[in-house]
């Protein structure tokens, strides 16, 4: 709690070590900081709250394309409730990035439609450094911590 990432990894269950490489890449070599994966969301909150601190507390959130992606109904959920995220706040339209990662991605045909109308990030393109940098600009990040901190502000009750 208190900390705006600059994004969350929504992953399958068992893709949690590469969403860990991701979230590693994109910390060390791009210095997209700071990052967390779905995984690493605090315990002893219902899962739908974390999805929901997750989303918005993190300037952008990655969709991990993986062939576990298509295994149960849970990231097709964390998908759809993203992208009506975005789609019913402002300032989270272009948020949504799905990533088809070297190992094991989703084959686009496999791609749920509603994903195909985003350009995934594909981390085998020649392209994905430059993509990367066009992505995550600093500007946005801080403009979606500061809505974030007013609204967390709202949140809290006035003291008597």
């Amino acid at each position: 709690e208190g900390v705006f990432y600059k994004f969350v990894i929504l992953h399958a269950e068992n893709d949690v070590d590469e969403a860990i490489r991701i979230q590693n890449l994109l910390q060390n070599k791009f210095c997209i900081k700071p990052g967390i994966i779905f995984a690493e969301m605090p315990c002893g909150k219902h899962i739908l709250e974390n999805l929901s601190d997750a989303v918005n507390g993190s300037a952008w959130t990655i969709i991990l394309l993986t062939e576990g992606f298509l295994n149960g109904p849970w990231c097709e959920f964390q998908s759809y409730t993203c992208l009506a995220n975005a789609l019913n706040k402002e300032h989270k339209y272009n948020t949504v990035i799905p990533v088809r990662p070297l190992n094991n991605p989703l084959p686009r045909e496999k791609t749920p439609f509603i994903l195909q109308a985003i350009n995934a990030l594909e981390e085998e393109s020649p392209a994905f450094a430059k993509q990367v940098e066009r992505i995550f600009q600093d500007s946005t990040y801080k403009q979606q911590r500061e809505i974030w901190r007013r609204e967390r502000m709202k949140e809290k009750p006035e003291h008597l």
